[in-house]
């Protein structure tokens, strides 16, 4: 009886259960479809030559296997084409403030403003500043406010008066009715364009810690 050792065992796995690896290579290309097809050829029977309509047919896919081939490649040099024409077209707007929806801050050297709309007349408002934690660093009691937009600015303190280093902090802004119902609120973001990021694949638009979508632009200065 023949003795299968750990050598063998192992062999006998990579048989049953082929690698990645080796899967790749088993795919044919149309390169491996015209070695095949040649070869075919070759060793056809004399007495007994090849169907033209059925070497037709094969040469017809080999025909559609090249044609899809191209057009893969030609479809990504297109696609590449187009992200790095959107890539130029954003440079323009490095320097540039753009207004998006949600509710951050881009906090600098200068105080940063709080935009955002009130769906209806409120009598209480508050807004809440929190930092790159979602911890509560600073709360504005703003009182009355009516329907519509509205801004309020941040001068960048906490609430013990100690100026914030600059970076990315995030708002939020509670308001309530006469009858002490929640007023829907829609805050919007007004960040300054840093530079451009491409993610997996795709030109972004980079302001400081932020990636921002153009498609997510609301208008820009």
């Amino acid at each position: 009886m023949a003795t299968i050792n750990g050598a063998t065992s192992s062999t006998i796995a990579s048989a049953a259960n082929p690698t990645p690896a080796s899967l790749k290579q088993a795919e044919l290309g149309k390169n491996d479809f015209l070695n095949l097809l040649v070869t075919q050829l070759k060793n056809q029977d004399p007495l007994k030559p090849m169907d033209s309509s059925s070497f037709v047919a094969e040469l017809a896919q080999f025909s559609q296997l090249e044609q899809s081939s191209n057009q893969s490649t030609l479809l990504g040099k297109v696609l590449d084409a187009q992200n790095s024409s959107l890539q130029y077209s954003l440079l323009p707007l490095i320097g540039r403030d753009v207004r998006v929806e949600g509710a951050i801050i881009q906090l600098g050297t200068t105080p940063a403003p709080l935009d955002y709309n009130l769906n209806e007349d409120a009598v209480s408002v508050r807004a809440s500043i929190l930092n790159a934690s979602n911890q509560t660093i600073r709360t504005l009691d703003l009182g009355a406010q009516s329907a519509g937009k509205q801004q309020v600015i941040w001068d960048g303190r906490d609430g013990n008066g100690t100026l914030m280093p600059p970076g990315t902090y995030t708002y939020s802004v509670a308001a309530r009715n006469s009858q002490n119902q929640p007023v829907p609120i829609t805050a919007t973001s007004r960040l300054t364009v840093t530079g451009i990021r491409v993610v997996e694949g795709q030109p972004q638009l980079a302001a400081g810690e932020n990636t921002i979508d153009p498609s997510a632009v609301i208008e820009f200065r």
